[in-house]
């Protein structure tokens, strides 16, 4: 299974704190069958605005931990996006995932931003493919959910939390996601781990899924569809 957003970076953003946090994160999704985690540090204005650099150094520093610590995983370096930070297009690839096409993008959980879709679509004119990350969460989706639809017959994927289905937010929130489920327009379930006790859950997520949308659905949710974002395009 392939985990395609998570905050396990250390002293970054709201996520791990140390690298023994990180460390031990990593073991338990080993034991859950994970076997590849996008590192997706906030990329907030006012809040957490890591450089590329500094990104970069701390992977760098965790991929060594891990190595030393035999852990099998395989991380991958990306960036979770607010709609609301101005990128210079032409530092765009430092902050896709995998340096690739794939970007992914997080809404703001209350307000609805002045030309948020202009700002969506904005990636897409760069020649990239937004991800948007646990619509479920946003009040703005939560209130015109089918806004979704347009956006992905407009070539946005769509990414939803495996602690939303499991009900860890609100019952508004999984009744959101559930619904997207059922539309069919869930392209990946990820974990959004922060810290233990926000964690990797992919073995609780996974029969509610199954039992949602199907065995062969669930696999391309929790990682099929995630194998083309390991390629660098």
């Amino acid at each position: 299974m392939i985990d395609i957003h998570t905050h396990i970076l250390p002293g970054i953003d709201d996520g791990a704190k140390t690298l023994d946090e990180s460390i031990d994160l990593l073991r338990d999704a080993v034991s859950q069958g994970i076997s590849t985690v996008f590192a997706t540090p906030h990329l907030l204005k006012g809040l957490f605005e890591p450089t590329p650099k500094e990104i970069k150094q701390v992977f760098h520093s965790l991929e060594e931990k891990v190595a030393e610590e035999n852990i099998n995983i395989k991380l991958v370096k990306g960036v979770e996006i607010g709609i609301g930070f101005e990128i210079n297009p032409d530092e765009i690839l430092h902050y896709t995932l995998n340096g690739g096409k794939y970007v992914l993008i997080e809404l703001p959980f209350v307000a609805y931003p002045f030309n948020c879709e202009e700002k969506v679509f904005w990636f897409q004119s760069q020649g990239l493919i937004p991800i948007i990350a646990h619509p479920e969460r946003a009040f703005s989706i939560q209130k015109e959910p089918n806004k979704l639809k347009d956006w992905k017959r407009r070539g946005v994927l769509i990414q939803i939390n495996s602690k939303s289905v499991l009900g860890k937010y609100s019952k508004m929130v999984k009744k959101i996601a559930i619904y997207f489920l059922r539309e069919g327009i869930v392209d990946f379930v990820a974990t959004d781990t922060h810290n233990l006790e926000w964690g990797f859950d992919f073995l609780k997520v996974r029969p509610l899924l199954e039992k949602l949308v199907g065995k062969p659905k669930t696999d391309e949710l929790l990682g099929q569809n995630a194998q083309r974002l390991l390629l660098a395009e």
